[in-house]
């Protein structure tokens, strides 16, 4: 009996002496890796990938205590990347190609929505693509994905955006229908999700590029080649929650409206049951970023920048982690359930 006491006694003694030491190895093990992750978009559509990673705990369930941070502008989302205020975020091609030109160490992992998603809508009195000229379109800041939809509708409408219309940049979208209204501009661009809003209003849809299924990355996720080298795991987490994310948004419809509803703000249930349908079927199982958009970039911004000529497409993606969850059966595994 004795010789039991003092033998609990002794464990009891070394328990007491390692625990601290095992509380100290152990939590960094069990705590959640905190990261920032930016979305450009508070419109429902591509951007609710992120919000329905978050709300569904799929960051949480790869060990990530992921904050998604509003950051409106495709620009300035990957500004903050390169600051190092967000360690991976959602961006755009043109930002990223701008970015890499100026030097920027950022590369696209993901593309979620590889089109061009917007129509070139004008006011009533605008029936032909030479009532354009000398009209003044309403325009966001340059180098937006906005700015590129513009640019590029007028040429596949004939025109020279440099000399037969003017453009004013006036900011998002709701700033610029205000404008339409208001008799300030006579054409702007806008994306699938934000149709059935100015639908009401009475524009006129001139040109679909929807339909034209230009190739472009219009949504992905972007970090630095830095972060990728330093903390591989950590992108890898978050890829692994992002595809996963995707599928719940493609199976789950009533909730992913829900947390679309919540992050927007938009209660109509015909817009999300609009944008929840659309992208739905748009956003790739296998969310690769689109090689052949980032050449179609790169080919409109050498009109105005001839370095965009000299660099190569390739150089702006790293397709590996996305290859290695479809290469696994991850994402096929989603999908079978």
């Amino acid at each position: 009996m004795e010789k039991n006491r003092v033998y609990r006694n002794k464990w009891f003694r070394q328990i007491v002496l390692l625990g601290p030491i095992v509380l100290t190895l152990s939590s960094p093990l069990q705590a959640a890796e905190r990261i920032h992750t930016a979305y450009f978009s508070p419109a429902p559509g591509a951007s609710a990938v992120i919000w329905v990673a978050k709300e569904a705990r799929l960051f949480d369930k790869h060990g990530l205590d992921v904050a998604p941070v509003l950051i409106p502008s495709s620009v300035r989302a990957l500004q903050a990347i390169l600051a190092g205020e967000s360690a991976i975020a959602e961006s755009a091609g043109p930002a990223v190609a701008s970015a890499r030109l100026a030097g920027g160490d950022v590369v696209t992992i993901a593309g979620s929505v590889n089109i061009l998603t917007y129509y070139f809508v004008t006011v009533p009195s605008i029936k032909r693509a030479e009532d354009l000229k000398g009209k003044i379109g309403a325009n966001q800041s340059p180098g937006t994905i906005a700015d590129f939809a513009l640019r590029i509708s007028l040429r596949k409408l004939g025109l020279d955006p440099a000399k037969d219309v003017s453009l004013r940049s006036i900011g998002v979208l709701y700033d610029r229908i205000a404008a339409m209204q208001k008799g300030i501009v006579q054409f702007t661009v806008l994306t699938e999700a934000e149709k059935p809003i100015v639908d009401k209003l009475g524009f006129s849809v001139l040109l679909d590029l929807i339909s034209l299924r230009i190739p472009f990355p219009w949504r992905g996720i972007s970090t630095t080649g830095k972060y990728i080298k330093e903390q591989p795991d950590t992108v890898r987490r978050y890829m692994r929650a992002y595809v996963e994310a995707i599928h719940y948004f493609k199976t789950r419809k009533e909730e992913t409206m829900q947390i679309m509803s919540k992050y927007s703000r938009v209660e109509d249930r015909n817009v999300l049951e609009h944008s929840w349908s659309w992208f739905a079927q748009n956003m790739p199982e296998n969310p690769y970023p689109p090689l052949e958009g980032y050449q179609v970039v790169l080919q409109e911004m050498a009109t105005t920048n001839p370095k965009a000529a000299a660099l190569n497409a390739k150089e702006l993606l790293d397709t590996r982690f996305v290859k290695e969850l479809e290469d696994s059966g991850f994402i096929a595994s989603l999908y079978k359930k």
